[in-house]
């Protein structure tokens, strides 16, 4: 089994791509098999298309693009590292756009299409305010609508400074301990 890591930040090599990063190797360090993504890079990638598909074919989206070895990585996976910079109080639009397409794994009746207790954890930054409400909601959605079982968070007020994380010793010994939870 593995962990799944999403970097959804445009900004390469930036906060949340360093968290992720870290977190990854804690977990490789650990024993995990780590695959990370980066969504930004990738060429042809959609939003849900609302088409519903997913519920026709058994909580699988229907769409292909260079999103489908993410989600099928996902459903395969033990374990799932999400990140997002705030961009005027949300998600940026690429993480956004991921987790729209999660969408697809909810099956007709709404139950995950895949078991129950994968381990989920979340890096957000923001310049100024709102990180740790969104990593709030954003775990919140894995529960809720995955079962998903959250095992923490970093949230970061970087005040704008790209290589905030990496100049942070406290946060990098926090990404170290949140590897060891997978």
């Amino acid at each position: 089994m593995s962990i799944i890591a999403i970097v959804s930040s445009p900004q390469k090599g930036a906060n949340t791509d360093f968290v992720v990063n870290t977190i990854a190797k804690s977990a490789e360090e650990n024993g995990k098999e780590v695959k990370v993504f980066n969504i930004n890079p990738m060429a042809d990638r959609k939003g849900c298309q609302g088409c519903d598909g997913c519920k026709r074919n058994g909580g699988t989206c229907v769409v292909k693009d260079d999103l489908t070895p993410v989600l099928e990585a996902i459903k395969g996976a033990e374990g799932l590292i999400i990140s997002a910079p705030v961009y005027f109080g949300e998600a940026c639009a690429q993480y956004r756009l991921l987790e729209d397409r999660m969408y697809g794994f909810l099956k007709a009746d709404f139950s995950a299409s895949f078991d129950a207790g994968k381990k989920v954890a979340a890096v957000v930054a923001a310049g100024s305010a709102g990180a740790d409400e969104l990593a709030d909601k954003m775990l919140n959605v894995m529960k809720g609508f995955f079962k998903m079982e959250p095992i923490g968070k970093i949230a970061m007020t970087t005040g704008n400074d790209r290589k905030y994380a990496e100049k942070n010793a406290d946060v990098i010994a926090q990404a170290k301990e949140l590897g060891k939870k997978f």
